[in-house]
């Protein structure tokens, strides 16, 4: 019954969603959208968003710790509110320190859009594991997220008004939040005990934190949790495992094809001077294929085909939107997960693509009203 329950309110939020009017934005928007890339940010050599990541970054160890130094003095700089989650839980490799690092762009905000991503990385003592695409990729996808919309996300904005105006603007409001989890690698061996630390704990701890102004708990300000892993290697394929969330899915579909249809044929160069815009062969000169299939699959509304952080969330009725790819990376969980498998023109897209959902979903229009 719990269950049916938490399916009819994901239904109902979907249709009041719909009915409130989500923005499907015109090319010219979605241009500016694009040009707001900063191609040496997650540049696979050198960039200042990436490369800080290509690094080992086990739970519990100094480079971890240096990386999630790295991810908070990013968002002191774009002034963000950050919350550490910083616990201790016993693994089969003795007692460890976690630390989970929440930043939200409007914390007075009544909702959140969350986008989420794990930042340590596999353990690993019979080789080095960087963990390009697991998940140094996907983390430095939402620090460039953060860092291009940041001056958009205001509420002093001009792009913010295409948000509805209410008679409680805070409550009404949605924001961006984004999470960034510790130990969701196992030490030893995959399992419900040595697997997702920080989500476990985080999932816990924001069930039992209580709303100031209403009744409820932290969770049921998320309207959707976006957790994205394995991305980097050309042609991902996604799939629509969720049937409270398929509709973000198609969106997401809707969205790729717009971007890949008014963009160029060709162009590969990825320099400071390029468009910005849709890369549509990868770094070898071979022709990238839609990730999200929108047709039926083996996996669609496969809900609990894979493991990953948004379970605990899952378990407690959070809408989840899982941006896992399947088949996994060849490189996954080998040596061979570094720099050396990354796609830049497939990062380029993906790093576009999630700018132009946060802010149709957000409400943010980059073309006064009277251009549109």
């Amino acid at each position: 019954m719990k269950n049916g329950v938490v399916v009819w309110l994901a239904i109902f939020a979907t249709i009041v969603h719909l009915i409130s009017g989500y923005r499907t934005l015109p090319f010219d928007s979605l241009k500016k959208i694009a040009q707001l890339t900063q191609p040496e940010s997650l540049n696979i050599e050198n960039g200042r968003l990436l490369k800080p990541l290509l690094v080992e970054r086990v739970s519990g160890t100094e480079s971890n710790a240096k990386v999630r130094d790295m991810i908070i003095q990013h968002f002191k700089r774009l002034d963000w509110t950050i919350e550490l989650d910083t616990f201790t839980s016993p693994t089969p490799v003795g007692e460890k320190t976690f630390t989970n690092i929440i930043v939200t762009k409007q914390p007075e905000a009544g909702r959140r859009l969350v986008l989420a991503a794990h930042y340590d990385s596999m353990n690993s003592p019979q080789h080095e594991f960087i963990g390009a695409t697991d998940s140094a990729v996907p983390c430095a996808m939402l620090l460039s997220l953060a860092e291009t919309l940041n001056d958009q996300l205001s509420s002093q904005s001009e792009w913010s008004g295409g948000r509805r105006q209410t008679n409680n603007p805070a409550a009404d409001l949605t924001t961006l939040e984004l999470i960034f989890f510790d130990g969701e690698e196992a030490f030893v061996r995959w399992s419900a005990d040595d697997s997702i630390y920080g989500a476990r704990h985080l999932a816990e701890k924001w069930e039992k934190t209580p709303l100031t102004m209403k009744q409820g708990n932290r969770l049921q300000m998320i309207d959707a949790l976006v957790l994205l892993d394995l991305m980097g290697t050309p042609n991902p394929i996604f799939h629509d495992y969720f049937r409270s969330t398929s509709w973000l899915f198609h969106h997401l579909a809707s969205l790729e094809k717009r971007l890949a249809s008014a963009a160029p044929s060709s162009s590969v160069t990825l320099t400071a001077n390029d468009d910005g815009l849709w890369k549509k062969v990868d770094r070898f000169g071979r022709p990238l294929s839609p990730m999200f299939p929108t047709g039926w699959t083996q996996l669609r509304y496969q809900s609990n085909a894979m493991s990953d952080d948004h379970i605990p969330f899952k378990e407690r009725g959070v809408n989840i939107l899982h941006l896992i790819p399947h088949p996994f990376p060849s490189e996954w969980h080998t040596p061979l997960d570094n720099a050396d498998c990354l796609d830049p023109p497939t990062i380029r897209n993906l790093d576009i693509l999630f700018r132009a959902f946060v802010c149709e979903y957000l409400e943010l229009v980059p073309v006064p009203h009277g251009e549109l």
